[in-house]
């Protein structure tokens, strides 16, 4: 099945991709059990890929709404560790 270029994913893919991204990986230094300037380091090193991997996976889903409803998903779940923590 093809997929069908549209403004909702390009749009998902453009802000909310890098967004839960970033979000995500702050919220990656929380639940390290290792010493503070290494949890540190481990989120700026890991938040490239993840902006990278999601920009990708927005991209490649089926609908637009799969794209938000998956950024939106990790946005939820790295708010829910932060507030947690």
């Amino acid at each position: 099945m093809a997929h069908q270029h549209g403004a909702a994913r390009i749009s998902a893919a453009v802000t909310a991709a890098p967004a839960a991204a970033v979000l995500a990986s702050l919220a990656l230094p929380a639940v390290l059990p290792v010493a503070e300037d290494v949890r540190l380091l481990l989120a700026l090193l890991a938040v490239l890929p993840a902006v990278a991997t999601g920009v990708c996976l927005a991209l490649l889903s089926r609908s637009g709404a799969r794209a938000w409803g998956g950024c939106a998903l990790v946005c939820a779940l790295s708010s829910l560790v932060l507030v947690l923590t």
